[in-house]
């Protein structure tokens, strides 16, 4: 049988976790707006009897000794914080290709009036009444509007390299700045709350700020988060927080408790290509580990370092792709993104050149004596890019007609005047098969079209296509995002109508303990005060 004032320890552990309790849900009700803020409660058990783990029972009537408060802790699903951090990855990528495509549409906008596709369309007017009116002043104005087609090849270039620019920019001051700060500051967060933990503190507030930031990391990156149990003497022990960047097989620490890693990168000045890299605050770079934490290493026996082929998804996967990858110009698989665009519009701008310049010269050798299109310095026809097109010095400085408006040639008719001109026109409008390779023969193909329609059917069948898709894959992101994020929410966030229900509980159950140490002071108070006084 229990000690005579047991009951009063029992009732007060109950008056003690009725209180801690009633703490709790006015800490959950206050922060009920606060964001990242994880609903907290109270960890208690039961104490069993004394005595109750004693090999032979005593005989007697074993009652508990109320309850013990161990402490407090968040409510939240480890599962549905995987699932998020995954799938803000895909987020995090899909959303930065969305805003280059975006920004690409307004380059090849098939609306705009000073466009490419419209200056071809006004090139090819002014061509028709060219031929119909082979004149001096009618090619001046064929001279003019070819001029403007060539600063539109300019223009678009100029656009693109901007976009690249901006997006390059983008990459090394917003998101690798922002990673490593949030990377410091979690790493910082971590040895706070590991000596709140040592020293007793409840740190569930800096682990709710902890939490918000490693969901911020997680966009820009597929990490892998987890905990160690290590022992810190005289019985305690805490757990230490790692955060892996994962890639197949391999791992890349970036923070391992106390200590963090940081993402540099680096541009190639001729091509644009960004290499990224990842290594400690003392500048070595960070090695690959396998999942029982060894260092791998390749076959000359050096530990693997991390590579743009391991930042496959998140915003920095999304930055790569479209910052480094060009298509069917480097492989099958390869992302469509600048460096795509930037090929095609100088194919292009080759193909009209050769086309126009071949069908302009006199020479019987197919050599281009009379060019009309050539790079900035006016002369050479070698080397053309839709950043340099220009037309010829020769055409630009003559006082007479320049344009060859009739010409005899194998397989057109050109006996009359202007039909040279006509032939030029017939082959800007002639289909033809565009592959990888310089000369169109051979490689992969890319599509069938004519050059007056090349940038319609690049911007109607290519890149509208490909911003559709990645769209479509962003919503579809989004939408799962947001559907994990609402069953966190429902198992972590403070509801004000149940923590108000729990109001009403834990009140009634510190009621309810008040009034049992009152009947037990009351009932002690019979036993003291009033047995064995009858009779005297």
């Amino acid at each position: 049988m229990s000690s005579t004032f047991s009951g009063f320890y029992i009732a007060k552990s109950g008056i003690q976790a009725a209180r801690a309790n009633l703490q709790i849900t006015g800490q959950n009700m206050t922060n009920v707006n606060t964001t990242g803020y994880t609903r907290q409660r109270v960890d208690s058990y039961s104490v069993g009897p004394t005595g109750s783990n004693m090999r032979y029972s005593g005989g007697n009537l074993a009652v508990g000794n109320g309850v013990y408060c161990s402490g407090t802790s968040q409510i939240r699903d480890p599962y549905l914080d995987i699932r998020y951090r995954a799938e803000h990855a895909y987020v995090g990528k899909t959303g930065v290709q969305l805003d280059t495509l975006s920004d690409l549409e307004d380059i090849f906008d098939e609306s705009s009036k000073d466009g490419l596709s419209a200056q071809f369309s006004d090139l090819i007017t002014q061509l028709n009444t060219l031929a119909s009116s082979p004149t001096y002043s009618s090619e001046n104005i064929v001279k003019n509007s070819a001029m403007l087609l060539t600063k539109a090849f300019n223009s678009a270039s100029q656009q693109l390299s901007k976009i690249r620019k901006e997006q390059t920019k983008s990459l090394q001051d917003d998101a690798i700045t922002k990673v490593n700060n949030l990377l410091k500051n979690i790493a910082h967060l971590n040895q706070e709350i590991k000596s709140s933990e040592i020293s007793g503190t409840s740190a569930l507030e800096l682990t709710d700020q902890r939490n918000t930031m490693i969901d911020e990391l997680s966009k820009y990156a597929n990490i892998e988060v987890s905990t160690e149990t290590v022992d810190v003497g005289s019985g305690r022990s805490v757990s230490e927080l790692h955060i892996d960047l994962v890639s197949g097989d391999q791992k890349f620490s970036l923070v391992a408790n106390g200590d963090y890693s940081e993402f540099s990168m680096t541009t190639d000045s001729g091509t644009g290509y960004v290499t990224m890299a990842l290594k400690d605050t003392a500048g070595n770079a960070v090695p690959a580990r396998d999942s029982d934490g060894n260092i791998i290493k390749d076959a000359d026996d050096n530990p693997i370092a991390m590579t743009n082929a391991d930042l496959t998804e998140g915003a920095f996967g999304g930055y790569l792709s479209m910052l480094n990858e060009s298509g069917e110009f480097d492989s099958a698989s390869a992302e469509r993104g600048l460096g795509y665009y930037e090929k095609m519009l100088d194919k292009l701008a080759v193909d009209f050149a050769d086309t126009m310049n071949q069908a302009n010269s006199t020479n019987a050798s197919g050599d281009y004596n009379k060019p009309l299109f050539t790079t900035t310095d006016g002369t050479s026809t070698a080397g053309i890019t839709a950043g340099n097109i220009s037309i010829s010095t020769a055409w630009s400085t003559a006082t007479s007609s320049y344009i060859t408006a009739t010409k005899q040639t194998g397989d057109v008719d050109t006996s009359s005047k202007g039909d040279n001109v006509l032939y030029m026109i017939t082959q800007l409008g002639k289909d033809k098969t565009y592959t990888t390779n310089a000369d169109n023969t051979g490689g992969t193909t890319l599509f069938t079209t004519s050059i007056d329609s090349f940038i319609s059917d690049l911007s109607v069948s290519v890149l509208a296509l490909q911003k559709s898709d990645i769209n479509r894959q962003n919503t579809t992101y989004n939408s799962t995002l947001t559907e994990i994020d609402t069953q966190r929410a429902s198992v972590s966030s403070v509801d004000i109508n149940e923590e108000g229900i729990n109001l009403i509980m834990y009140n009634q159950s510190l009621t309810a303990s008040s009034r049992f140490m009152t009947t037990l002071d009351e009932a002690l108070d019979t036993i003291i005060s009033k047995m064995g006084i009858v009779g005297r």
